[in-house]
């Protein structure tokens, strides 16, 4: 156990951001109003700054423990106990929980700092900030949380604060489509992963990782580690169901296939939002739950044979959807949206790794992922912010002469996207491709194929974007250059990969001359600060992030030898290797020491050859993409000329939304309004007949009775009392 005064501290982790959210929340409006950020960076500053703490404890404690996991459980109350079910209020900490917090609390206060001076004059500035608190207190409850109960309460919580936030601007159609869409799609995941929980509790009696004091092997993870002949009928049954009841809410959260389609379209959401929510922290909590819950996904099988077949899937829809979103990133136009499907190809990745055992090569490669595409949406966001809203890179080129610092950071963050040594995607993508090689052949070759799409649509951005004749876009009507300077992604006039001739400036317009005239035609572009300091500071430490962060926890096996130390991951190593001894799994997959020489001298030699080859794979995609979308431009509309069926396939993205619609959405309407007719006109139809037979017989009743005739009233009575003897007799 790991006993450490920062474990007592560490509980105001996701205290402090709440108490901010609830400050921004309810005094923002009226007091706080432009300064309502203030909570908010103060509350999640600390939680950082504590989040590192807790890691370089851990750390230390790492190295006077070789051998043996480090953890603690601090349960604060019992929350909910109902018959044999009881779930505390409670956190976890290992070096699992310490890497997510550092990357969900540091990550997520470099952006509440860029969104401040991002968001600065939106109407709702105290609600961002408000949700955004909220959103980080849900996250470090999802991390943290000692049970299934406390990790289903921040999955639901940060749904629904994705949901605020697409929604933001929620007077725009299209903003409250897409926070609608992926309300509605996560819902499929989470009944799955609902279902999963309480198959767990039936079959386990808890829904706690592990036992915490005296109780040990209480929680279901240490119970999964049993033979199967220790095990009840009822448990050998959810060693197998649970895994995919599980995965369906991680595919779902993270946006894998065939669950992925909310997520592009969730870049409706303001430019922070997309950079916290949907690439660096929320979309990787599918990851991190198959990590935590590792040993869960595979299992003795029949006769003592290895059972992979939860893992087998992971690995193969993690590597389906990498290739897949990557093809269609490459014909995407909005900056925002080449991001968001690159973000889903690489989440794709991860699953890879925790789906063939390599799950610290998955974590590897989510903590530097978060540095990465933050950086790269974020800088998105300053392009966005100087060209008054402007997604469409059919609209602009050779951006480096009016962004400069941005066109830097761009460029660092594509190149770790890209994979090129020594920036930080390059080593935990390799790892990756290497634990993916050993794993299965296919599996490895379909991820170097993605790896090299990857760098291709990456510098295709990059190349049309900062590269080439300066090309500044048009601003829109209304007030030139200012107008909805946070706004969403452009409708595509056309699927022509070309720049509008009418833009590029001729070369003799490049002067000083020119400039002071063109600044005066679109807002004045070149005269106001387009990189003010408080949006390119946290630009800046994300930077250093993806060059540096690959480097320091590849380096002797930093980050493997710590999160080794985490008792999932060790329960995880030590079961496979009981279950997989002699088929041919490396132990080196999960991150570990492999004490025979000759095998890891193997394996070391090995990774250095996957490291020659991914390079080159990669330097390759950026060739390719110098030579299509700088040198000639136009050789890219040849190309895709050449296969016109294969172009209009992805332009379409693949007609998965359309088949989506036609499968389930439309049944499903025209179900609703059957079901809607059968109510009206059948069941209010009976409700309604009662009242109409009781009226039309008091009519009858009034047309025979109520005559004014003293003799009919007494026949009338006469009548009713012989009716009622009769019923009281028969």
């Amino acid at each position: 156990m790991f006993d450490h005064p920062v474990i007592q501290y560490s509980l105001l982790i996701p205290l402090l951001p709440l108490i901010g959210a609830v400050i921004a929340g309810f005094f923002g409006a009226r007091w706080l109003k432009g300064n309502s950020h203030w909570p908010i960076w103060i509350g999640v500053g600390i939680s950082a700054l504590l989040s590192i703490w807790l890691m370089f404890s851990m750390l230390g404690a790492s190295h006077h423990a070789e051998g043996s996991t480090i953890s603690a459980v601090k349960n604060c109350f019992t929350w909910i106990e109902a018959g044999n079910f009881k779930a505390n209020w409670g956190y976890f900490f290992d070096p699992l929980t310490a890497v997510m917090l550092c990357v969900v609390c540091g990550i997520g206060f470099l952006i509440t700092v860029f969104a401040a001076g991002y968001m600065k004059g939106e109407q709702g500035y105290f609600r961002f900030f408000a949700y955004l608190g909220l959103f980080i207190f849900m996250m470090t409850n999802l991390v943290m949380g000692e049970n299934l109960i406390m990790l289903y309460l921040g999955w639901e919580g940060v749904g629904l604060c994705s949901y605020l936030l697409i929604g933001y601007y929620y007077d725009k159609p299209a903003a409250r489509e897409a926070a609608k869409k992926a309300f509605l799609v996560n819902r499929v995941g989470d009944f799955g992963f609902a279902l999963g929980i309480m198959l767990t509790f039936l079959a386990f009696g808890t829904t706690s990782y592990f036992g915490a004091g005296a109780q040990t092997n209480t929680g279901f993870l240490e119970m999964a580690m049993r033979h199967p002949s220790e095990m009840s009928s009822t448990q050998q049954m959810a060693m197998h169901a649970v895994p995919f009841l599980l995965m369906l809410g991680a595919f779902g959260k993270s946006a894998q296939f065939p669950l992925y389609v909310w997520l592009p379209d969730a870049m409706e959401g303001p430019t922070p939002v997309s950079a916290l929510i949907h690439a660096a922290t929320m979309v990787t909590a599918g990851v991190y739950m198959i990590a935590r819950c590792a040993v869960m996904f595979f299992h003795w099988g029949p006769n003592g044979a290895p059972y992979s077949a939860p893992l087998i899937t992971v690995a193969v829809v993690g590597a389906f959807t990498a290739l897949f979103a990557a093809s269609i990133a490459m014909r995407q136009f909005d900056l925002k949206k080449v991001f968001a499907y690159s973000t889903v190809s690489q989440l794709g990745f991860m699953f890879v790794g925790v789906g063939v055992l390599a799950p610290v090569a998955g974590v590897f490669h989510l903590v530097t992922h978060a540095f990465f595409k933050a950086l790269l949406f974020l800088s998105s966001g300053v392009v966005m912010h100087a060209m008054a809203g402007e997604l469409d890179m059919r609209k602009m080129s050779g951006l480096k002469r009016v962004l400069p610092k941005t066109r830097w950071l761009m460029l660092i963050g594509c190149l770790a996207l890209a994979g090129v040594p020594p920036l930080s995607g390059f080593f935990s993508k390799d790892e990756v491709v290497a634990a993916a090689f050993e794993h299965n052949a296919i599996l490895g070759i379909v991820l170097l194929f993605t790896a090299f799409l990857t760098a291709y649509y990456t510098f295709r951005l990059y190349f049309r974007v900062f590269e080439g004749p300066e090309v500044i876009p048009a601003p829109p009507p209304g007030k030139p250059g200012v107008d909805d300077p946070h706004g969403t992604s452009p409708e595509h006039v056309s699927q022509d990969d070309s720049v509008d001739p009418h833009l590029i400036h001729d070369s003799r317009h490049h002067g000083k001359a020119a400039h002071d005239t063109h600044g005066t035609g679109h807002g004045d572009h070149h005269h106001h600060d387009h990189e003010p300091a408080m949006m390119m500071v946290p630009l800046y430490i994300l930077a250093i992030g993806a060059v540096l962060s690959g480097i320091v926890l590849f380096q002797g096996e930093r980050l493997g030898h710590f999160l080794s130390a985490s008792p999932s991951i060790r329960s995880a190593f030590v079961k496979a290797s009981g279950i997989y001894l002699g088929t041919g799994v490396a132990p080196s997959a999960f991150g570990l020491h492999e004490e025979d020489s000759d095998v890891r001298e193997r394996l070391e030699r090995f990774h250095w050859i996957m490291m020659v080859v991914s390079s080159v794979v990669s330097l390759a995609g950026i060739w390719l993409a110098y030579i299509l979308h700088l040198k000639n431009r136009r050789k890219a509309e040849q190309l895709a000329a050449s296969v016109p069926g294969l172009v209009n396939a992805i332009d379409h993205r693949y007609w998965i939304d359309e088949i989506y619609q036609a499968v389930i959405v439309e049944p499903l309407r025209a179900l609703g309004r059957l079901l809607a007719f059968f109510d009206r006109f059948f069941i209010d139809g009976i409700v309604n007949s009662v009242g109409i037979i009781a009226q039309l017989f008091g009519v009858v009743l009034r047309l025979f009775t109520q005559r004014g005739y003293l003799q009919g009233y007494a026949l009338t009575m006469l009548l009713g009392i012989a009716i009622i003897l009769i019923l009281v007799f028969m």
